[in-house]
């Protein structure tokens, strides 16, 4: 379950995200949000299809949801630069650590 959570972050926060949403998410709390939502429900399909519906269950999704919506708001709120290259490297080990949290 945790490579394919790996595998559904990795083609839904780069491939399918789309240039609209990643232009625009930073300066529309609301596009944030349901790039947030969409994510966490395509990352949280293994779970939903290989574990109970539970509370945990709901937990866990919640929890990718507001995770992913912050490190995105505060990765979105920095200057696009060559000098902060860096943060895309925070940004994927946050998004990585929040899989490796609901996966325990």
């Amino acid at each position: 379950m945790f490579y394919l959570m790996i595998l559904a972050h990795l083609l839904y926060d780069f491939h399918w995200q789309g240039s609209f949403i990643a232009d625009n998410k930073g300066k529309r709390i609301f596009l944030l949000f349901i790039h947030s939502l969409t994510w966490a429900m395509f990352v949280g399909l293994p779970m939903i299809i290989f574990r109970e519906c539970s509370v945990l269950l709901v937990v866990n999704l919640l929890f990718l949801l507001v995770s992913h919506f912050f490190i995105d708001y505060w990765k979105s709120h920095k200057p696009r630069t060559e000098d902060n290259f860096y943060l895309i490297y925070i940004d994927q080990a946050l998004h990585f650590l929040s899989i490796v949290i609901v996966n325990l």
